[in-house]
């Protein structure tokens, strides 16, 4: 028999009057996964965790725990805990007490409950600050108090709204190795949103991206970089050269379009049958030369430098092509290159593996 999802969301809709902040959203969420809820201000994946936490109703669907129908179930019976972006913990009281807090208001006897409270801030790193009270530990500690919290009641999921986004980036980092590791010693199922492309990279085992209300696309991170659905996903999640192509047909396995004066070619893909389809690569799947290159199985197209971004150890460079469409794209190169020292207005040639191109609508 099948086994059934840990949580399953069909059809999930949130209205606010006329506006449709979420458009029949249907996702399942597995037992002990890391799934990242991704997308830009206002595409509605804070909106959705807060519908499966318990703290919004949804207009309409139907929300599932295990099988069971959670739709009109009270938050605080669901058993999932909670991590916000502001760390809401106690002022006054010490970070053992306030780990403790939610074991206490459910009646766990005290040794039982020290006992748990011991492990949880072992777990998160912070066993020998039990004593102190917030106002003495950094944001990250305070950040790692509050993820405590959330799972010292054992939940059956922990929902993450934004947890690092208050940090400084080296911080923000240190936490995201945290966090990864407490998913794997603890296996609680994460449900976590961020707008930061590169946090949910590094922290899902997959990612569903929103954009307007709706689903985008879910999948893993190496399969949502590497074969995004569409133009949306493309730019969205990481940087993406496109490159609009007419007279767009078959050629044996490929298909192949116009660009300018260049024949580019790809993977076939529905996008096949779009008005205006677009070639789509990676720059880091992009080759620069000073001269026209011959490269078997590679696209290649001329372009013109416009600018120039020292990053340390690389440079970005803005790139405009040269024939055809303008169409603006960016490379990174080592700071060593020698395009690194080329003048504004060069004259470059870009190529890449016809595999490395993706077909989009």
């Amino acid at each position: 028999m099948e086994q059934q999802p840990q949580l399953r969301a069909i059809g999930i809709g949130k209205n606010y009057g006329s506006f449709r902040a979420l458009d029949s959203v249907s996702i399942d969420i597995e037992q002990g996964e890391f799934l990242t809820l991704l997308g830009p201000s206002g595409s509605g994946k804070t909106t959705f965790l807060m519908i499966l936490a318990g703290f919004q109703n949804h207009s309409h669907g139907r929300l599932e725990a295990n099988g069971q129908d959670i739709s009109r179930v009270p938050a605080e019976k669901r058993n999932f805990g909670m991590v916000f972006q502001g760390y809401a913990l106690f002022p006054h009281m010490s970070i053992e007490d306030n780990v403790g807090f939610p074991l206490k208001i459910r009646g766990v006897k005290a040794e039982e409950r020290n006992r748990r409270v011991r492990h949880m801030l072992d777990v998160v790193g912070l066993g020998e600050h039990r004593g102190k009270r917030p106002s003495e530990l950094s944001g990250g500690q305070q950040q790692r108090v509050a993820i405590a919290r959330a799972l010292v009641f054992e939940p059956d999921l922990l929902l993450l709204d934004e947890p690092l986004s208050a940090l400084d980036k080296n911080l923000r980092e240190q936490l995201q190795a945290e966090l990864q590791r407490i998913h794997r010693q603890i296996g609680t199922t994460f449900v976590f949103v961020t707008h930061d492309q590169n946090e949910a990279l590094a922290l899902s085992t997959r990612i569903a991206i929103f954009n307007r209300g709706q689903l985008a696309q879910v999948d893993t991170p190496e399969r949502i970089y590497n074969q995004p659905g569409n133009r949306f996903v493309a730019e969205f999640l990481g940087k993406m050269n496109l490159f609009p192509l007419s007279q767009v047909d078959r050629s044996g396995a490929l298909a192949r379009g116009r660009f300018g004066d260049a024949e580019l070619h790809a993977e076939p893909s529905a996008a096949l049958q779009a008005d205006k389809p677009l070639l789509a690569v990676r720059p880091e799947h992009m080759q620069l030369h000073a001269a026209p290159p011959t490269v078997e199985g590679h696209n290649v197209v001329s372009a013109v430098l416009t600018s120039r971004t020292y990053q340390g150890a690389s440079t970005e460079l803005g790139l405009a092509t040269a024939t055809g469409e303008a169409v603006p794209m960016s490379l990174a190169v080592h700071a060593d290159h020698h395009a690194s020292r080329l003048e504004q207005g060069s004259r470059v040639w870009l190529s890449w593996p016809i595999e490395k191109s993706l077909l989009l609508a």
